[in-house]
Formats: C-alpha cells, sequence, structure tokens
C-alpha cells in the first residue's frame, strides 16, 4: 500500500494501536466519571435520609419526654408517629420544630454538605448558608411536583466554570411524603479530576503511540531483514548463475518456507534452462546431419543432367533422410511434452507379448537388411495396464538402440516374463556394450552414445533421445529400467512394469 512492507506493518500497529488506546481511554474515562457521579449520588442522597433520620429521632426524642405515661402508649408510638408528625406540619408547628432542631441540634455547623428543608409547596424551612451561596443566581426549576409523588430528583448547575449538583429527596414515611430535603454540592473537585485525568490521557496517548512506532519499525525491520538479505541473493540470480541459492533462515516460520519454495522455484528453473540448451543443442546437432545429407545429395542431382534410375537412387536417399529427421522431430517433440510426467496416461489392458511382436513386425525389414537375427521368448502370457501408444514407442526405441549398435550379422533378442509378480521385458544385443563412462549417462535424454563401426563401414552418433524417453515411459508406468553391460559383449536392458 505505501511502497514497503516495513512502513505498511509499522502503520498498521500503529494505527490499531491508536484505535485500542482510544477506545481503552474512552471506557476508562466513561466508567471513572460515571463511577464519580454515582458516588456523589449516593453520598446526597445518603446525607438527606440521614437529615431526615436526624428529624425523626429528634421528634421522637421529643415526644417521649412529653408522654411518659403508660408502657401501652409506649409501645404503640411507632405506629403513631406518622399522623403524629403530619399533625404537626398539619397544625402549621413543622416549621418552628425544625428550627427548635437545627438549633439544639447545631445541624447547620455540623452538616456535611450544605442542604435545606422545605415544605411540599416549596417554602423553605430552614437552609444552610453554603447552600444559598452556592445556589445563589441559580434558577433552579422547582421538582416539587415529582417529589409529591416520592421520586428523587436529580439536577446539575452551571455557575460560572463551576458546577453544581442538587439532589430533592422526599422524606416518606408509611407511603405518605411529609416533607422534602435537597442536598447541594460543587462538583469542582470531581471536574478537576477528570480533568486532570483527560490531560494525561491526552499527553500519554500520542507518547505511547510514538515509542510504538518506534518499536514497530525497529521489530519489522529485524523481522524483515531476511527478506531482504534474500532480495539481495534474488537479484543476483540471472540465467547464468541458476545454481546459486537462498541462505535458508532456521526460522521455522514463513520466511523459512519463503525461502525453501524460492530455491525449489530456482531448481525447477535451472533445470528447465538446461533442458532447453539440451534441446536446443540435440536439435540443431541432431537435424544437422540428415539436412546436411538432403543437401549434398541435391547440390550432386544438380550439377549435371542425370538418368532416371540416378534421379530414383537420389529420391531414395532424400525419403530416408527425411524420414530420420521425422523420427528425430518426434521424439523431440515428444520429450518437450511429457515432461516430468506431464501428460495423462490412459490406462488400458495390454498383452506384452503381442505389443512386442507388432513392433517388432513393423521393424522386420530393417533388421532383415542388416542382417540380424531378432529373437523373441516368451515363457506365458503377461499383461500389464498401460497406454498402447507409450509402450510401443518404448519398445520401438529399446529395438532401435539395439539393431543401431548391433554389427551385421548378430542377434537381437527379446524374452517376456514375469518375476516377482512384475512385467519383465528383457532386450539383449550382441553389439560393442557400452563403456564404464557411459553407463551412468546412458538414460540421459540428450546422451549421445557413440556407434562403433557398422557392418556397412558406416558409422555415426546415436539419436541421444530414445533411451531417456524410454525411461520416462517406464516411470510414467510405475515401473524400473536398468541397463548392464560389458564392453565387448552387447548390453542389456531391463523393464519391470506392474503386472495386471
Amino acid at each position: 500500500m505505501f511502497g514497503s512492507i516495513r512502513v505498511t506493518l509499522t502503520l498498521w500497529y500503529i494505527g490499531i494501536l491508536a484505535a485500542i488506546l482510544c477506545v481503552f481511554s474512552y471506557v476508562l474515562y466513561s466508567n471513572i466519571a460515571s463511577n464519580f457521579s454515582t458516588s456523589i449520588d449516593e453520598r446526597l442522597v445518603s446525607q438527606a435520609d440521614g437529615i431526615a433520620e436526624t428529624v425523626s429521632t429528634f421528634w421522637l426524642a421529643e415526644w417521649q419526654a412529653k408522654h411518659k405515661s403508660t408502657l401501652a402508649l409506649q409501645e404503640k408510638r411507632l405506629a403513631l408517629l406518622p399522623r403524629t408528625l403530619q399533625r404537626e406540619i398539619s397544625k402549621g408547628r413543622f416549621k418552628v420544630f425544625i428550627e427548635r432542631w437545627a438549633e439544639e441540634t447545631k445541624i447547620l455547623e455540623i452538616a456535611g454538605r450544605p442542604f435545606r428543608i422545605l415544605q411540599l409547596n416549596g417554602e423553605v424551612i430552614i437552609s444552610h448558608p453554603s447552600f444559598d451561596k452556592l445556589t445563589r443566581s441559580l434558577v433552579i426549576r422547582s421538582p416539587y411536583e415529582q417529589a409529591k409523588l416520592g421520586a428523587t430528583f436529580y439536577q446539575i448547575f452551571m455557575k460560572g466554570s463551576d458546577r453544581v449538583r442538587l439532589v430533592t429527596r422526599p422524606v416518606v414515611e408509611k407511603g405518605q411524603v411529609l416533607y422534602i430535603v435537597q442536598v447541594v454540592t460543587s462538583l469542582q473537585e470531581q471536574d478537576e479530576t477528570l480533568e486532570g485525568l483527560r490531560f494525561w490521557l491526552y499527553l500519554l496517548i500520542p507518547l505511547t503511540l510514538i515509542f510504538a512506532s518506534v518499536i514497530g519499525w525497529f521489530l519489522a525491520t529485524l523481522a524483515l531483514r531476511p527478506v531482504g538479505k534474500m532480495t539481495a541473493q534474488a537479484e543476483r540470480v540471472s540465467a547464468r548463475q541458476l545454481h546459486e541459492r537462498l541462505d535458508v533462515p532456521r526460522t521455522r516460520d514463513e520466511l523459512e518456507r519463503l525461502a525453501k519454495t524460492f530455491n525449489e522455484m530456482l531448481s525447477r528453473l535451472e533445470r528447465a534452462f538446461k533442458r532447453m540448451r539440451q534441446f536446443s543443442a540435440a536439435a540443431s546437432h541432431e537435424l544437422r546431419t540428415p539436412l546436411t545429407i538432403l543437401k549434398g545429395e541435391l547440390e550432386v542431382a544438380l550439377r549435371k543432367p542425370r538418368d532416371l534410375e540416378e534421379y530414383r537412387r537420389v529420391l531414395a536417399t532424400q525419403l530416408e533422410a527425411v524420414n530420420e529427421i521425422i523420427s528425430i522431430v518426434e521424439q523431440l517433440l515428444a520429450l518437450a511434452h511429457t515432461e516430468e510426467g506431464e501428460g495423462a496416461v490412459e490406462w488400458q489392458k495390454l498383452n506384452l507379448g503381442d505389443l512386442v511382436r507388432q513392433v517388432c513386425q513393423r521393424w522386420q525389414k530393417i533388421i532383415d537388411d542388416k542382417k540380424i537375427h531378432l529373437e523373441i521368448s516368451q515363457e506365458k502370457e503377461v499383461e500389464v495396464r498401460g497406454e498402447k501408444r507409450l509402450l510401443e514407442r518404448l519398445v520401438a526405441n529399446l529395438l532401435d538402440n539395439a539393431v543401431k549398435h548391433t554389427p551385421g550379422g548378430g542377434a537381437v533378442a527379446f524374452e517376456i516374463a514375469e518375476r516377482n509378480h512384475s512385467a519383465c521385458l528383457v532386450v539383449k544385443d550382441t553389439g560393442p556394450g557400452i563403456s564404464k563412462e557411459e553407463l551412468p549417462k546412458i538414460f540421459d535424454k540428450f546422451f549421445s552414445r557413440a556407434v562403433s563401426q557398422g557392418a556397412e563401414g558406416s558409422a555415426s552418433g546415436g539419436v541421444g533421445l530414445g533411451l531417456g524417453l524410454c525411461r520416462w515411459i517406464v516411470e510414467a508406468h510405475q515401473g524400473q529400467i536398468e541397463v548392464s553391460s560389458i564392453e565387448g559383449q552387447g548390453a542389456k536392458f531391463t523393464v519391470r512394469l506392474p503386472k495386471l
């Protein structure tokens, strides 16, 4: 997104951390502010209830002092209390009682927070001096109608830059509202605490993000250092240096898997480039000989007029060269399209002996022309699962290799048998054999095995494609191919295929 993984990771890290810190700060601030407000309201309500309890206790004490009569009256005082106190209020003596209570209890001097007591009509009976000071110039919309219904009412007023919290608490006894107590307090201390909290949050969040960005950049750099090293190594790799490999970090993570995957890709590319160079070299080398023959024969034929027989001989030579070119091109294309097991194999049930005899029959003229003795031996019927076209090419290439390297008057033998629960095909020739140096390379796709002086006195190089194609065909059929040879005593190729 930003042209660099390091920058992208750092910005994502900072963005996510900023979102988390903002949410955390909002939740923290909201909870603290809510707890402050709840705590203050609970303390104000508690003080209002304490004042009402003090009034009731004072009245009870006066009542008991006046009525020291019988025990029965003493026991009934709780039932008579609400009616009696209501009687005092209804007779207009409640204000005098409250003033007497305030004077004797010194409540205005010891009260924790400013308060005042009102009658239900809103008339103020007694007021703490600090109450008037805090609420001076405030327009208080009277919540007396709600208070008459027994509901506690909470209000916040602004006085200059400070806030004031007012709680209107009705005093209820036996389901009847007697009077109202209002308690007020300044929220300045709470607001200053919350303002300090906001200051530290506004200060610490940016500092935390700056510090985290430095840490995130450092960690991203540290984590991506192997990537930078791999990038530098990858930049040095070219078509001429495909043998080089990346250093694999032993981190057991995605970077290690990336390095291994890249090295595997380089191995595949190296093999592909090698095959392409070998393919080009083999194609140019193998096609040069028949094309040279074509050109030479045509040049000779065109130098002077020839009789009909001479032209027929030239055309026959040209046809033979063209057939050789076609054979080379077919094998090159077969290798190009069947690399590394590519290409589907259409499995079918095949009789291995019949397939060998069909191929040998097509080669009979070449075998006869070279005066080679062909022998096919078979112990019993052997069936395999495979693709007929590919297995025919396998037999044809093995036969071509044997005939090509067997001098005139020699012998080529095919043996079809069942060994160790596998279909076994053995091809032997009486040629010069394979040298120890050539034997390990015999199945390389573009390795050309030298052909010794033939019966007709001509020498040529092998195509260098057929045995490589043989190995692929055998492996595509989940089989194995082996070669053994003693110089001067011919070669023996053994193919093992899964038996049906």
